[in-house]
């Protein structure tokens, strides 16, 4: 079992670049990739999905990668604006003479003016890159899944004791099935017994009816199907491969079963054993939620 919450670094140096990439993942229904990519990186997206996709099945993954050019290896390019350059010296000589002030600019006052040098950078990658990228990509990828599989574990272990604890809700229910059958039985022989006062009784009858309400009324086949579910869930939970989907529809089917339960009783003690049992499952849910 793994969960799709994890988090997932890697990075790969080399004499001209540094490149690192960090995965972080929460849960989702699908698997849905975000990337941030250097505007160098963009156009190997496609392929970095394909790579994650093979390693996280599931989730709301964020991809955020980093590249670092060492400064002996910068491939920027100054370009110098000669003739805007002329036009403010002729500017400020202008000044000088119209203002009678002495003409003492200096070239570092004309170099800092706004488009006189322009720094661009290039976005060539070096040789090789696009292997250094992959590299860095991957090992994140497994790291990110070591870390689900971490998680996994943890949540393996929350699962099954609220498994424990919703089984012996479930055997308060079965145990109290005779006492709610039998308060039925008393409730209905009262009910029709109150309405013929005074007439003759047809035994047989009577207890053929009685037997048609009992039926309606009886938690049996619910409390088998729980016990099934409950079995098949375990499984699911204890096996290495736990699809949170399966889980998410047979926690559905538990909340059906203890709901019919609720509604055919009138137990006080199995209305609240069906209480504790919904809150169980309502705690199984949230942690399925997060299965991947």
């Amino acid at each position: 079992m793994k969960s799709m919450t994890g988090y997932g670094t890697a990075r790969v140096q080399t004499k001209d670049v540094t490149v690192e990439v960090s995965i972080r993942s929460v849960n989702g229904r699908f698997l849905e990739p975000r990337f941030h990519l250097p505007r160098e990186f963009v156009s190997y997206e496609g392929e970095l999905k394909k790579i994650l996709s093979g390693t996280l099945h599931r989730g709301t993954v964020d991809v955020f990668v980093s590249r670092r050019v060492k400064n002996t290896a910068s491939k920027a390019q100054m370009t110098v604006n000669d003739a805007l350059a002329k036009k403010y010296m002729s500017a400020y000589k202008h000044l000088s003479k119209e203002l009678g002030v002495p003409f003492n600019v200096h070239l570092e006052v004309v170099a800092r003016l706004p488009e006189i040098i322009k720094v661009e950078e290039t976005y060539e990658l070096f040789s090789g890159e696009d292997k250094i990228l992959k590299k860095a990509f991957t090992e994140a990828c497994s790291n990110c899944d070591k870390e689900r599989a971490r998680e996994g574990k943890s949540l393996q272990k929350d699962l099954q004791k609220l498994l424990v604890s919703l089984e012996k809700q479930v055997k308060i229910i079965s145990e109290l099935r005779g006492e709610a059958n039998a308060q039925l039985q008393e409730r209905y022989e009262q009910k029709v017994r109150a309405r013929l006062k005074g007439n003759e009784i047809d035994s047989a009858r009577l207890s053929q009816e009685i037997v048609i309400q009992l039926e309606k009324a009886d938690i049996n086949e619910e409390l088998s199907r729980l016990a099934e579910h409950i079995k098949n869930y375990r499984q699911l939970v204890g096996s290495v491969t736990a699809e949170g989907k399966k889980l998410d529809f047979y926690t559905q089917e538990l909340l059906r079963e203890v709901n019919t339960i609720g509604s055919k009783s009138q137990v006080a003690k199995i209305t609240a054993a069906v209480v504790e049992a919904k809150t169980l499952i309502e705690r199984l849910r949230e942690q399925v939620q997060n299965v991947q």
